[in-house]
């Protein structure tokens, strides 16, 4: 009994250790269902405040202007912003869920973009601004630059990865085109035949300067950097240079006609000083241009100190001579006109090279020739032989924006009625017997410039048909060939003759006439702009006496008179001949005519009949005076200004037969 007592006893104490422990592990159970429970909140916390900063990712994402993707960790797209989908033209169907590398039919599996994804976004948080050169679809060949960056959860590592694009085709093309315009710049200022100085606008520091002004003042490139113009000894007035740098701050601009400056060695000479101030990458710097005019102002000064000594001349003799003031000043006025070397210079009044004149008349040209050359407009010119057509056709093609393409002009007079049209359109290989070369036209080589058609009045009737096409259509084919070619070439026509009275004779076609007179511009003879001749006189005469090495110094009054008085049929050209043979035959320093002047007969008109009956008249009295002799420096053609093929083919065209031959030379 008392054994089992005992047993009892003991088991009640292991049954009530038995309750404790399963109370305490109740306690533990309940405290760790409660920890769970609070961790369990957490998470959902967590989770919705995820989802909300999600949501608000997105947000920010759809108002990022370059397109964007968002990709998972094994590169899978997300979604992407409406800037993707409108810059790429594709939807959300066909992009969410491709692999990145297969959008676009493969066309995104781009080295550099995977060697961003696969090697040095899992290497990095991020990376900005991987340049890719690509051909993309629809946009096609962009440079971009791609941003990409690492999205982590907690505890989960990579869980997305943002990929934006930044289109900078047009930046690279504009750096490109910045570079162009440096290098150019750049040729420009080391090729310059000015000196050329750069400065700072707030210092004066000189930080860049041309070859030109280095050998013009003999300092060294390293003694001009950083050193601002004061301190330079070429401009040794200190305080006269400060003041000009003060000025040149507040106004933007300084210029000085007559700037005493010395070289390096001590040699005094004078410039032209001009300076600008501009902006630089928003920064102000000087440009200081600087000319030598020492050689120009001692021309200048002998010349006045001869003007003065002539001035004290004529005073003394004025006193010696009071009672006779008339003939003095006579004598005066014949001096100042007659000598050449004290003349003050006739200057141009107007922008055109190799264009001499002053009249009203042929000032109103040059306006017209200023008003069409901006065009794209057919011009004809109009004008008797030797008026200078083709130097108005010149002036408009150089006023234009072709100008930096060159003037194809063809003479219809001078070529052979069978070889015009291969000379204008050009031929294959083969398009005729002796063909044995290609040859690319003179339509085809004014492609983007302009094509003077001179005397257009002499292109043959089988020709016209094929031009007007060409003119209207901007097309033709190559003789020999069906393949159409397309051109861009601006049409300057001229002619001597009256078009509208060739269209009512049948000889030029009345469509072609229409097309080509759409801006039509006529010069005036020599005769119709007498003031003219001097300036005219003078030019001609300095150039035949540069080249013959003679010195004529004075034109006598009546000599004047006489080119003045002279209807010169054959305008500029035979002014021209005639000045070259009296400068050829001129014996002293004072202008003589070869020839007596002799004025025709014929009635002056501005019909094509009187104009082909002055010319007729023109060439047979050259022909007279050289014998019938056509070429050679004496021959009639150098004499007219024309080459000998064009003066048979206008002997030809009006009939002109050699006496006792009757035939042409």
């Amino acid at each position: 009994m008392k054994g089992k007592a005992q047993t009892k006893q003991q088991l009640l104490l292991e049954m009530e250790e038995l309750r404790t422990r399963l109370d305490a592990t109740e306690r533990r159970l309940q405290e760790a269902d409660e920890i769970v429970q609070v961790k369990i909140t957490e998470r959902k916390r967590a989770e919705e405040t995820f989802e909300r900063v999600q949501k608000y990712a997105e947000s920010i994402v759809e108002t990022i202007r370059e397109p964007l993707i968002v990709l998972t960790p094994d590169l899978r797209v997300i979604t992407a912003n409406h800037s993707f989908y409108g810059t790429f033209q594709v939807t959300p169907e066909e992009t969410e869920g491709r692999f990145v590398y297969s959008l676009g039919d493969q066309a995104w599996d781009i080295p550099s973009l995977r060697e961003l994804l696969e090697e040095i976004i899992p290497q990095n948080a991020y990376f900005n601004d991987f340049e890719v050169d690509h051909e993309f679809p629809v946009i096609g060949r962009r440079t971009m630059l791609l941003n990409a960056c690492r999205i982590y959860r907690e505890g989960q590592g990579t869980d997305m990865i943002l990929l934006a694009l930044e289109d900078i085709t047009d930046h690279k093309r504009s750096e490109e085109a910045l570079k162009i315009s440096e290098t150019r710049y750049r040729r420009l200022f080391e090729s310059a035949q000015d000196g050329i100085l750069i400065l700072d606008a707030e210092t004066g520091q000189i930080s860049d300067v041309n070859p030109f002004l280095i050998e013009m003042l003999g300092y060294s490139h390293e003694e001009f950097l950083g050193k601002k113009l004061w301190e330079i000894g070429a401009f040794k007035d200190m305080e006269a240079s400060k003041a000009a740098f003060w000025e040149l701050q507040n106004k933007g601009y300084v210029r000085y006609d007559d700037l005493p400056l010395e070289t390096k060695e001590g040699r005094p000479i004078a410039v032209e000083f001009v300076s600008n101030v501009y902006l630089v990458n928003h920064h102000k710097v000087i440009q200081c241009n600087i000319r030598d005019i020492t050689e120009r102002k001692l021309i200048a000064e002998a010349l006045q100190q001869a003007h003065n000594e002539l001035e004290r001349r004529v005073e003394e003799r004025t006193v010696e001579l009071r009672t006779a003031l008339s003939e003095i000043k006579t004598m005066k006025d014949q001096l100042e006109a007659e000598n050449i070397y004290f003349r003050q210079e006739i200057k141009m009044k107007h922008q055109f090279d190799h264009i001499l004149g002053q009249s009203d008349g042929l000032k109103y040209v040059l306006y017209r020739a200023e008003q069409v050359a901006p065009t794209n407009t057919t011009v004809l010119i109009l004008g008797e032989t030797g008026t200078g057509k083709e130097l108005i056709a010149a002036a408009i093609h150089n006023l234009s924006p072709r100008k930096d393409r060159p003037l194809i002009s063809v003479n219809c007079a001078a070529l052979p009625a069978n070889l015009i049209e291969s000379e204008l359109f050009g031929r294959e290989k083969g398009a005729f017997t002796g063909a044995d070369t290609r040859q690319v036209g003179r339509f085809e080589v004014a492609h983007g410039s302009t094509l003077c058609l001179d005397e257009i009045g002499e292109l043959p009737l089988e020709a016209q048909a094929k031009l007007l096409r060409a003119i209207q259509h901007n097309e033709f084919e190559r003789l020999g060939s069906s393949h159409t070619i397309k051109v861009d070439a601006r049409i300057v026509a001229t002619t001597n003759r009256n078009l509208e009275e060739e269209v009512r004779r049948g000889r030029f076609r009345q469509d072609l006439y229409y097309r080509l007179n759409v801006f039509p511009i006529t010069v005036p003879p020599l005769r119709q702009r007498k003031e003219d001749i001097p300036l005219l006189v003078q030019a001609f005469i300095e150039r035949y006496a540069r080249n013959l090495g003679k010195q004529i110094t004075s034109i006598p009054k009546e000599t004047m008179k006489a080119l003045q008085d002279y209807p010169w049929p054959g305008n500029v050209r035979e002014l021209e001949s005639v000045l070259e043979r009296a400068v050829i035959l001129c014996p002293g320093p004072v202008l003589q005519l070869a020839d007596k002047l002799e004025i025709s007969s014929l009635p002056l008109s501005s019909t094509m009949r009187t104009l082909e009956e002055t010319e007729r008249n023109q060439i047979l009295k050259t022909l007279s005076e050289t014998r019938w002799r056509i070429e050679g420096k004496e021959g009639a053609a150098a004499i007219l200004g024309l080459h000998p093929s064009t003066l048979r083919a206008r002997m030809h065209k009006l009939g002109i037969l050699r006496p006792e031959a009757k035939e042409s030379d």
